[in-house]
């Protein structure tokens, strides 16, 4: 097909969106205003550009748009012989553009701005914008991203699709119809690299969803609704109705809690089940811009339970999501970590709005919770855990996984971790308002603050109703100063409680691993949580470690579940438990691929 021209459905949104536009400001928009035209200096720029759009939509007064828009063109790098050329500083107190992402937030709503809100414009602000998408052009081009990084290659994908468009410059949106159909492959070969995010899965929608109702090219329409579809089935697939939230494991979760992220405001708005996102939206216009509903089937696999969910998020057979969903309780696994420390690689769900997930992560800051943020790259302020080497099998609802670290790798496994390192730890993170047991039998405990466990490796369990899991670490190594497992309860802080493997009570050193294992069950009354308890307590668990190369194997309640590694060297070394179906799964529901189908839609 030919790709340029108006489309039906392009003149068709104009129309809407002006029809829309009914003159009010808002009581919120007024006081954003405030902040806008008066910054604090860790005020965002792309905020200046947000703020300035949905200005625009209310029918807001012109000087606010002109101010919101002269405060972003002075955060731009104007100098053609700068690194930075054509970016923008993050924040208002910035001298100058650190993170490089900041021309890809400020344009992506810039460009609509121009493209729908021109006429709304004084002169001054048109002639700013003007000047601001000449340089912004380059900036945006020059800014290398790699496909690996979905949510920003997205971005730029937008980026240079409706600059061009809009600008004329069909050799910038030539290079945003390559980008998206290069996006395509690289999902149909991989899977999204930045894996259910909850944060980032919302900016891959987002971006596609422009692409798909803005573009001028049908093409280019056609190719981001099919990615756009196997998105929404791919959250589909993984939503937990019970917990109103994306089960499985996590890449780059900002909510190391409850694992509640912009996602969840698209969720709602399809009308699945969906806790609580924060504060409404303030730019209700863009994301009306950006709304393109999920396809009938993504509404058929959230209410599908139980389902086995199976999929990929890059080309080597190892980087695999897995997640069992059941009517009350799910469990769900990464096959390892993605290259960043925010990542939940192992992640059991009960049912609960409010109720913190169960997740394990490695911990040298002492802040298993994530609450204590710190400056990290581009200036931003997160909190990092450690990342480490993950090797796991999951077969249903039970599922065996192995982690590693090496704290003289600064450049990897800490290397996001800051400078205030003081201990070692590997958590798992448990709701604070379900019972806890310990051991096959007897009732549930008091932590009472803290709590050592008799043996490292004796199993606790939670129960909640007809629903229940079963944790324990099977094997560990520790410094001098550790070898303990311990409950803490920190629930009037934070809801949530902790049962925690202490590797060091010392600031890291040399190399640390443990594995852990869990399962869930559903529909058990007390005699068959009693039952559950005292099958899981009694899996056989054998453990072979010889320097560097462990070999850990648990009897399951289906199979053996084994995983073999070289930890020096990173490297899987046998992986065996796993349906035969997962090692081709791209996108699978109780063993049938969906998704491949759907991507290879933008490929005719």
């Amino acid at each position: 097909m030919r790709r340029g021209g108006t489309s039906g459905l392009a003149v068709g949104i104009v129309m809407t969106f002006a029809l829309c536009s009914n003159g009010a400001v808002s009581p919120a928009l007024e006081q954003w205003w405030r902040s806008v035209s008066n910054p604090p200096v860790r005020f965002g720029t792309r905020d200046f550009y947000a703020f300035a759009l949905e200005a625009a939509a209310a029918g807001a007064p012109a000087e606010w748009i002109e101010q919101a828009v002269e405060h972003g063109a002075r955060k731009q790098d104007r100098n053609p012989a700068s690194r930075t050329y054509g970016n923008l500083a993050w924040y208002w107190g910035d001298p100058g553009p650190e993170d490089l992402n900041c021309v890809e937030f400020s344009m992506q709503r810039a460009v609509l701005l121009w493209k729908y809100f021109r006429g709304r414009l004084s002169s001054r602000a048109s002639a700013i914008l003007q000047e601001t998408f000449h340089h912004a052009a380059e900036g945006v081009r020059r800014h290398r991203v790699s496909t690996d990084y979905s949510n920003i290659f997205l971005k730029k994908t937008w980026n240079c699709i409706a600059l061009g468009e809009v600008l004329g410059r069909a050799d910038l949106a030539a290079e945003g119809y390559q980008m998206l159909d290069r996006w395509i492959r690289h999902t149909l070969t991989n899977g999204v690299t930045e894996y259910l995010s909850p944060t980032y899965y919302a900016v891959n929608l987002e971006n596609l969803g422009l692409i798909a109702r803005h573009s001028t090219s049908e093409v280019a329409r056609m190719s981001a609704r099919a990615g756009m579809d196997f998105l929404w089935l791919e959250t589909a697939a993984h939503w937990f109705p019970p917990a109103g939230r994306l089960g499985g494991p996590h890449s780059r979760d900002y909510d190391a809690l409850r694992g509640i992220g912009g996602l969840n405001r698209w969720a709602a708005r399809a009308g699945w089940p969906s806790a609580d996102a924060g504060e409404p939206s303030r730019t209700p216009w863009f994301h009306d811009a950006c709304w393109v509903a999920p396809p009938p089937a993504a509404n058929d696999l959230v209410a599908r339970a139980p389902r086995m969910v199976r999929g990929r998020w890059r080309a080597d057979p190892a980087f695999r999501v897995a997640q069992w969903v059941g009517r009350r309780i799910s469990l769900g696994t990464s096959g390892a970590a993605y290259e960043d420390s925010m990542d939940k690689v192992f992640v059991v769900l009960f049912s609960g709005m409010e109720r913190v997930g169960v997740s394990f992560l490695m911990d040298a800051r002492g802040d298993p919770y994530g609450k204590h943020p710190y400056r990290t790259g581009g200036g931003h302020m997160k909190a990092h855990h450690v990342y480490p080497f993950v090797a796991a099998v999951q077969r249903g609802p039970e599922a065996l996984l192995l982690a590693s670290a090496n704290a003289s790798d600064r450049s990897r496994a800490f290397r996001r971790s800051g400078t205030n390192l003081m201990c070692w730890l590997s958590h798992w993170v448990l709701p604070a308002d379900l019972p806890l047991y310990i051991g096959a039998e007897g009732g549930p405990v008091a932590v009472g603050g803290r709590l050592q466990l008799p043996r490292p490796t004796m199993p606790v369990f939670l129960r909640e109703g007809d629903a229940a899991a079963g944790i324990r670490f099977v094997w560990g190594t520790a410094a001098a100063d550790g070898g303990t497992v311990e409950v803490v309860d920190d629930g009037s802080q934070w809801g949530a409680r902790r049962l925690t493997w202490v590797h060091s009570t010392s600031p890291p050193a040399g190399r640390q691993a443990v594995a852990v294992y869990a399962r869930v069950a559903e529909g058990l009354d007390d005699r068959g949580f009693d039952d559950f308890r005292r099958s899981f307590a009694s899996a056989r668990i054998g453990v072979e470690a010889a320097g560097d190369h462990v070999r850990v194997e648990v009897s399951g309640a289906e199979t053996i579940l084994r995983v073999c590694a070289d930890l020096a060297k990173e490297e899987r070394r046998e992986l065996v438990g796993e349906e035969p179906w997962a090692a081709s799964a791209l996108l699978a529901v109780d063993g049938a691929e969906i998704g491949a189908s759907v991507l290879r839609r933008a490929l005719r």
